[in-house]
């Protein structure tokens, strides 16, 4: 006697998934593209490579957003392109300056 449930088991074991393709990925992780907000930071720091920028310099030089500026500024901190260090003015809290690293 066939069960009906041993047929649907065997049907479902026998089922077979297409292969996926791959895909590339057209932006991986770690590859600075050119023009975007990180490759144009880090070009006009090596247009200035002695002096130390604060963020709100460098937004208004790059004329880019605020964010895109931050997330530059932390992915090439992060990566050992630039220095980060903290700069005490007078009747301020201390704020963030960036220079290029080797400098």
């Amino acid at each position: 006697m066939n069960d009906p449930m041993d047929w649907l088991a065997a049907q479902i074991g026998a089922r077979q998934e297409p292969p996926r393709p791959l895909h590339a990925n057209p932006r991986p992780a770690g590859v600075i593209r050119p023009g975007s907000g990180t490759d144009v930071l880090l070009r006009f720091l090596r247009l200035h490579p002695l002096r130390w920028f604060f963020h709100p310099e460098l937004v208004l030089a790059l004329g880019r957003s605020k964010g895109e500026v931050d997330w530059a500024l932390q992915y090439l901190t992060g990566q050992g392109f630039i220095l980060a260090e903290t700069a005490e003015l007078p009747g301020r809290k201390p704020v963030a300056r960036y220079k290029l690293k080797g400098n």
